[in-house]
């Protein structure tokens, strides 16, 4: 028993001995280590000696620091104050066997009083948990790789969904399109025999009527007996108002006849039963074109602010795109009731095209922007709206490689923002 240690079981109670409170110590199954006040070892147990590897000579006269391992895994400045001002300090360390291998130790370091209260020595009890540690980073990993996983899973499940919402969007618009083929294919014929008869018929009014007022003309001048007796016949069957009204009446129908078949063509367009060239083009150029084309639409009810940086040319179907940005172009005319504002923007990456429509007419409802690209769904009065102009232009962008997204705000006004792919060579569909 070396001076130090003595000195320490000198001041215990008298009737207990020491040397069986030394075989105790050092049979302990703990790591028991006794340091003086300035941290020098003065003491290591059989336990300590099969822990770190160290023999007692080695260990006697070190420092606890021989065995110190990872920085910063342990507050030592922490744990210093704590037993400097009397207390108890317990932590793990991550300690370096004399072969270099770790082992993980769960400590309680106690300060030794004498009996003024000053700080004589200090004893650590340190147990071996290197074996569950490895269990808690085991399972520390698991739960890391299992955050992972979900975070991985509900990644492709948000990727599902999406995948799936864009599928069903593709094959329905497909039934549609296949659906409008159909009805454009049945009502092109009709109607084309309704106008040209139409007109026809208008011609022949015109001509009737003109020998219906000579008739008149010269029953007038040569019997106006007979033409005072035919008089009240003629006005009981109002033949003024007949002639009249049939002019406006064909003049109407030949206007509906017209409109049936613009819905006939957009029907067509949609269906993609006129497929217009793909050529290497300046977007550009088509919104140029496509303002000159709806400019008298726009220049009684808006402003038009036009910023259109340079643009690479690329392949696309510059009619096809025409038709979109003249589609946005007329509802956000339409959108607005007076004196309003609308705002074109084009710029690009090395990658895409971008376009941008805004206005600051009426907006939409946030219920219908859902439902803004589907066929037939139309935010217009009856009559005034085919519902098929948005439709059209998701299924023209689509099939540009592209996107086509709305921003409204119901009273603020809406923006349609379109990104094209920008192709260098001509690709089909």
């Amino acid at each position: 028993m070396n001076n130090e240690l003595q000195k320490v079981f000198a001041e215990l109670d008298p009737r207990v001995d020491p040397i069986l409170l030394l075989k105790a110590v050092e049979q302990n199954s703990a790591t028991i280590v006794i340091t003086d006040p300035t941290g020098t070892i003065i003491y290591v147990n059989k336990k300590f000696i099969e822990i770190t590897g160290y023999s007692r000579d080695e260990a006697l006269g070190q420092n606890p620091r021989i065995l110190k391992g990872q920085d910063g895994l342990t507050d030592y400045a922490e744990m210093w104050s704590t037993l400097i001002a009397g207390k108890q300090w317990r932590g793990d360390f991550h300690n370096k066997r004399k072969n270099g291998d770790f082992v993980w130790e769960r400590a309680v370091i106690s300060p030794i009083l004498d009996q003024n209260g000053e700080i004589t020595h200090y004893l650590a009890v340190k147990d071996d948990i290197s074996e569950q540690k490895a269990i808690e980073l085991q399972l520390e990993k698991s739960v890391a790789e299992s955050v992972q996983m979900a975070s991985t899973l509900e990644l492709l499940n948000a990727e599902l969904k999406s995948t799936q919402s864009q599928m069903l969007q593709r094959e329905k618009m497909a039934s549609v399109g296949q659906l409008a083929a159909g009805v454009a294919h049945e009502i092109n014929n009709p109607i084309g025999f309704i106008s040209s008869n139409l007109r026809s018929l208008s011609k022949y009014i015109e001509k009737l009527s003109g020998y219906v007022g000579l008739l008149e003309e010269k029953v007038k001048s040569s019997s106006p007996e007979l033409w005072q007796a035919i008089k009240p016949e003629r006005q009981k069957r109002k033949i003024d108002f007949l002639l009249e009204d049939c002019g406006d009446l064909l003049t109407e129908s030949l206007d509906g006849a017209e409109r049936v078949g613009k819905i006939v063509q957009n029907l067509k367009t949609f269906s993609r039963v006129d497929q217009a060239g793909v050529q290497l083009a300046n977007i550009n150029e088509c919104l140029e074109s496509t303002i000159s084309i709806v400019w008298n639409e726009i220049k009684y009810k808006a402003k038009l602010e036009k910023e259109l940086l340079e643009l690479p040319n690329t392949y696309c179907n510059p009619q096809e795109l025409s038709q979109v940005f003249t589609n946005i172009l007329i509802n956000a005319s339409q959108a607005i009731s007076d004196d309003g504002v609308i705002q074109v923007s084009s710029w690009s990456s090395d990658e895409n095209v971008f376009v941008t429509i805004k206005d600051n007419g009426s907006g939409i409802a946030d219920s219908d922007k859902e439902k803004i690209f589907e066929p037939f769904f139309t935010t217009k009065a009856v009559g005034e709206g085919t519902g098929l102009g948005m439709s059209i232009s998701y299924e023209i962008i689509k099939k540009h490689g592209g996107e086509i997204e709305i921003d409204s705000t119901l009273g603020l006004g809406t923006a349609f923002s379109i990104t094209l792919p920008i192709k260098h060579t001509e690709q089909s569909e």
